[in-house]
């Protein structure tokens, strides 16, 4: 019966590891492709860039976006597509390509792009602009089933200032960035997989945005 019991543990724990590690990131910046004084003049205008490079098994699973802000500790979620959007993701490698734009006196907006379908834009969003704070890779896939793609944040707190690379290289997931390491305000965005589901013949509209082409689908 010990026996029996150790293994059924050594096969959960095997199990919850390969759970997660279903969604993994890479990041790459195109911006560095451009010619130099186009580089020049995006970092004079304050532009950021990060091209998110996400491998799994995704199989059709359908995509939610969601943005997580934290503020001392507590955290609230938004969801970012709207019903209608259906993001699918079909192959074992997909992108997601995220700018940051300074926009008025104390605001930047943070667009996402799915550079497949002619760099649709999925969604934009406005944050309170900080210049200790930069478009940060989290470089952790967390727990899921909300896995951080990147976020707005300044890094670990030190006499002086903060230290990204410290944040970047620490290994922590971004719900954890406050408790472990006393960053109080911040933003990140994650991604849900879940089964995607056939549109719903009654609904006035469905898009459904993959490499298999944008469809909408509208009521007569």
């Amino acid at each position: 019966m010990i026996k029996r019991t150790i293994i059924a543990a050594l096969l959960t724990v095997v199990a919850m590891a390969g759970q997660a590690q279903i969604v993994n990131t890479n990041y790459e910046d195109i911006l560095d492709s451009l010619p130099t004084a186009m580089q020049e003049y995006l970092k004079m205008q304050g532009v950021q860039h990060f091209r998110v490079i996400l491998t799994g098994e995704f199989n059709g699973k359908r995509a939610i976006l969601k943005k997580v802000s934290c503020n001392k500790g507590k955290f609230e979620e938004r969801i970012l597509l709207p019903d209608i959007m259906h993001l699918v993701f079909n192959d074992s490698i997909e992108k997601l390509d995220f700018m940051a734009v300074p926009f008025g006196s104390d605001s930047l907006r943070i667009a996402c792009f799915y550079p497949e379908i002619k760099n649709y834009r999925l969604f934009e969003d406005k944050v309170k602009a900080d210049y200790t704070k930069i478009l940060l890779e989290t470089m952790t896939p967390g727990n899921g089933p909300a896995y951080p793609v990147i976020a707005y944040s300044a890094g670990i707190p030190i006499k002086g200032g903060s230290w990204v690379c410290g944040l970047r290289d620490s290994g922590t997931e971004p719900q954890l960035w406050y408790e472990k390491h006393g960053i109080k305000d911040y933003v990140y965005y994650t991604v849900t997989l879940e089964d995607d589901m056939p549109y719903d013949e009654s609904a006035d509209v469905y898009l459904k945005i993959s490499k298999d082409g944008s469809v909408g689908m509208h009521k007569e």
